[in-house]
């Protein structure tokens, strides 16, 4: 967190903060982020506190590109095998002996700015991409109906979700992981919350599924268990992490936050 203008505006990235450290005087937060879910908005609300972050900013947000790129490189990472391989470079090559992206099944879920840069880079390497944005279609009216986001599931040799975590709370669960290929694998960079706890342990454990990545290194139960299998890959919130669009990102918030400082207090 860095504090701004005397105490008045706060930068808060993606660490998880704790209301007692913020100065009384506090009015504004800026958060370079789109997802807002760790900041403490109980304390913000009741203080009528002003948030100002990513989310919404289009035109801004197309020319950052470091999510898609991490999700693209999880599934490199997972086909390939390479975290064995990196692990124990030393074992014979068949140790780490993985799987051909070229030809393989795509299925995106979650049709967005991320999802559809993901799109693009997945089919410039040679893989068949299937998307799937809510049209209106309830989660059970699809399961019943066999309708897209079942068909998609079912068909995919990758899953990958890009969706927001406000009302999508649990939204891939067990049911659905069911439904996936056995040898298929699962790639979460949108928020840990968007699966139902527990399910993604579950899946990988009864073999439901062969993999998975996720960006997130809060589940400790999912932590414990991919230190000893090579087919699970946890990042910590590396999506959006590169020099190039961290500074960015937190240039275009700081001067949104200036200007509302200018506009809304005398300094």
């Amino acid at each position: 967190m860095e504090i701004l203008h005397e105490g008045k505006a706060a930068i808060i990235g993606v660490e998880k903060v704790d209301f007692r450290d913020f100065p009384e005087t506090l009015k504004v937060i800026g958060c370079p982020m789109t997802g807002t879910d760790h900041l403490p908005w109980d304390y913000i609300n009741a203080k009528g506190i002003k948030v100002i972050s990513l989310e919404g900013e289009t035109e801004f947000l197309e020319g950052i590109t470091s999510t898609a790129e991490h999700t693209i490189g999880l599934i490199i990472s997972l086909l390939r095998n390479y975290k064995n391989g990196f692990q124990y470079p030393e074992k014979a090559r068949d140790h780490s002996t993985g799987n051909t992206i070229n030809g393989k099944v795509l299925g995106i879920i979650g049709y967005g700015r991320v999802g559809k840069r993901v799109e693009g880079m997945a089919i410039n390497m040679g893989m068949k991409v299937r998307t799937f944005d809510n049209g209106g279609v309830t989660i059970e009216e699809d399961f019943l109906t066999d309708a897209p986001l079942t068909q998609l599931i079912k068909n995919s040799d990758i899953v990958s979700l890009h969706i927001p975590l406000g009302g999508n709370e649990g939204f891939f669960g067990k049911w659905m992981f069911s439904l996936m290929k056995p040898v298929a694998y699962f790639i979460n960079t949108s928020r840990l919350g968007v699966v139902e706890p527990g399910a993604l342990l579950w899946a990988l454990r009864e073999g439901i599924i062969s993999g998975a990545a996720v960006d997130f290194i809060d589940d400790k139960e999912l932590l414990q268990y991919s230190r000893s299998d090579g087919n699970v890959i946890l990042t910590n919130h590396c999506g959006g992490n590169t020099f190039e669009d961290r500074e960015k990102t937190k240039n275009f918030v700081m001067k949104k936050v200036d200007a509302w400082i200018k506009s809304n207090i005398k300094i």
